[in-house]
């Protein structure tokens, strides 16, 4: 478990596509710093994460919605080089891109751990490396870089900066949870979950 108490890292009602502390609900669980990952994107009322053409990028609710900080820290790695990944038939995932993460942001905290969010749309960064930056600023806008089939916010935690460093189960703090327009108090997030900040 993680040290931190961490804040999701969008300002919105997001939903929880993958992720959870147990294999049945792992985003990659034979991944090791994937294991504990989560995947969050927007989804309307019949539970689809777009509108109208599925095969544009800009129809995904959660395209270009603002990545926040899930507390504070020292930003200690950026990539800001790949377009938007294009989506295709059937939103079949896909990579054509030599790093799984697209552009992604790596972020140092307290107890020697580190944040990661991926799939950032390029050129959105409002912050650069060695910046401190405070629990819920700005740091850039949800893109559909790297290894994806649609816009959406992947975040991990994890014991290093390395990409393969061992990922963390992630300890959230204010979060508001539902289910089945219910509210639940499960004490981790997983699949199926709307969540927000408090």
């Amino acid at each position: 478990m993680s040290k931190n108490k961490y804040s999701l890292p969008f300002k919105e009602e997001f939903y929880v596509e993958f992720g959870g502390i147990k294999k049945k609900d792992s985003h990659s669980w034979d991944i090791p710093s994937q294991r504990y990952a989560y995947d969050f994107e927007i989804r309307d009322k019949e539970n689809k994460p777009f509108h109208d053409d599925y095969l544009k990028v800009e129809n995904y609710y959660s395209y270009q919605k603002d990545i926040i900080a899930p507390m504070d820290g020292i930003v200690v790695e950026i990539c800001n080089q790949y377009p938007d990944t294009k989506i295709v038939k059937d939103c079949q995932i896909v990579c054509d891109v030599d790093d799984v993460r697209g552009n992604h942001i790596i972020i140092m905290h307290n107890h020697n751990e580190y944040s990661m969010i991926a799939h950032i749309l390029k050129d959105s960064f409002q912050v650069q490396v060695g910046d401190y930056v405070k629990r819920k600023d700005v740091l850039a806008k949800v893109g559909n870089s790297g290894n994806t089939n649609g816009p959406h916010i992947h975040f991990q935690v994890q014991k290093g900066p390395r990409e393969l460093d061992q990922g963390i189960p992630i300890d959230f703090q204010k979060v508001i949870k539902k289910k089945n327009n219910h509210r639940v108090f499960n004490k981790y997030l997983k699949h199926g979950m709307i969540v927000k900040n408090k």
